[in-house]
């Protein structure tokens, strides 16, 4: 028997944390008819869904009290970028350098 009413604050967290699963495996989870949780995705806006899926995203880490870190996959692609980037003539180079008098 499917429970009936208005979704709960945690079930609302629970689908739009693993909107990748498929609709059976959310409506055995939760023990919600299959119609309310897809009237309930349909409301999520599609930015958010977009957010979820970006890579940056996925590269960090983050907290619920609003501290961020960077993952080790994000950490090595700074890495790659920076080795690039100082051996192009930039502003790193050593011919920008200039003397205090």
């Amino acid at each position: 028997m499917t429970k009936k009413g208005p979704l709960s604050k945690a079930e609302k967290f629970y689908i739009e944390s693993h909107l990748e699963k498929p609709m059976e495996d959310l409506c055995k989870d939760l023990d919600r008819a299959k119609s309310s949780i897809e009237k309930y995705i349909k409301t999520i806006p599609v930015d958010d869904k977009q957010k979820a899926e970006t890579l940056l995203l996925q590269q960090f880490a983050r907290n619920g009290k609003g501290s961020t870190v960077m993952t080790q996959n994000a950490a090595e692609m700074s890495d790659a970028k920076r080795a690039k980037f100082t051996n192009n003539g930039t502003r790193r180079s050593s011919k920008c350098t200039t003397n205090i008098r």
